[in-house]
């Protein structure tokens, strides 16, 4: 009776076990899609912008010259996207050994870096060559992802300003299937000319070319503060549909060991009150065989 209760208790603690899993499940769907959405609705934004920049630099070029690569880009300015929750399996090992790889590979000694997600900044101080310039911590909605490249918007400046950072790359994971991600690095600065002469030879999709007014250098920098938040809050939200795709893989796999765990556990029970029940019915057909045979005895000797 003992091993039963046991086994009663097993398979609750399972049983809660899997509704919390299948709950963290649900979240992990539902912040994949709300990530996934934010990423799209900035097609049509970046499309209007990459024709603002167009019509500025057709007039202009020039403007954009201080933001072209010239062979002296001071330090390297590095930001780094990773996850602030566990449970998301080798989600942030896999992009600090990108990114390790990357500094080596170009040999950006004495960069900064700014990291966001707290468990990826737990890695990176255990890396000497790393130096944190600055720790951001992660959204858990769409909704505040402006906030946070805002932030990183100022911290960015700061950089110029102060380190004459001018080389700036994020590296962060991306999804490239239902289950699966993988690291991108992308460079914000210095501009990539050959990007900007492709812009401006598109042909106009309209017979009315574009015409301004206002002061061409005040609205590229616009233009191209513009550029950095779009390519920053893509680069959050793909990493972030990334992460909670990685943390709905991981809880698949727990609930699916769970299930093998329940089936097994269950399966004992049964078998545990199968012979609990047969005991008691054979203690039960002994006792009443040994009755019966007292009786007999009885009415012999009567």
């Amino acid at each position: 009776m003992q091993k039963l209760e046991q086994l009663q208790r097993k398979v609750k603690n399972a049983e809660d076990l899997q509704s919390i899993v299948r709950t963290m499940k649900l979240m992990a769907s539902v912040g994949i899609h709300q990530f996934e959405d934010a990423v799209d609705s900035l097609g049509d934004y970046y499309n209007t912008l990459e024709r603002g920049l167009q019509v500025v630099l057709s007039k202009e070029f020039s403007e954009a010259r201080p933001f072209l690569s010239s062979g002296n880009e001071g330090s390297a300015g590095i930001i780094v996207i990773g996850s602030s929750q566990s449970l998301c399996g080798p989600f942030d090992e896999s992009i600090l050994t990108y990114t390790l790889d990357k500094i080596r590979e170009d040999e950006k000694k004495g960069a900064q870096f700014f990291v966001l997600g707290e468990r990826l900044t737990g890695y990176f101080r255990q890396e000497e060559e790393v130096l944190i310039s600055k720790q951001f911590i992660l959204p858990g909605s769409a909704g505040g992802i402006n906030g946070l490249v805002l932030d990183l918007l100022t911290g960015i400046e700061e950089w110029q300003a102060t380190q004459d950072i001018r080389s700036i790359r994020v590296l962060h994971n991306k999804l490239t299937g239902k289950e699966g991600y993988t690291p991108r690095s992308q460079h914000l600065l210095p501009l990539n000319k050959q990007w900007l002469e492709q812009l401006i030879d598109q042909p106009w999709p309209s017979n009315n070319l574009p015409q301004y007014s206002a002061d061409g250098h005040a609205l590229f920098l616009s233009l191209l503060r513009q550029y950095l938040f779009v390519s920053l809050y893509r680069a959050v939200a793909e990493s972030l549909a990334a992460e909670y795709s990685s943390r709905l893989f991981a809880m698949q796999q727990a609930e699916k060991k769970i299930d093998e765990r329940l089936e097994k556990l269950n399966r004992a029970y049964t078998h545990e009150r199968q012979s609990s029940i047969t005991s008691e019915l054979l203690d039960i057909m002994a006792g009443f065989e040994a009755a019966q045979s007292m009786d007999d005895c009885n009415s012999e000797t009567g």
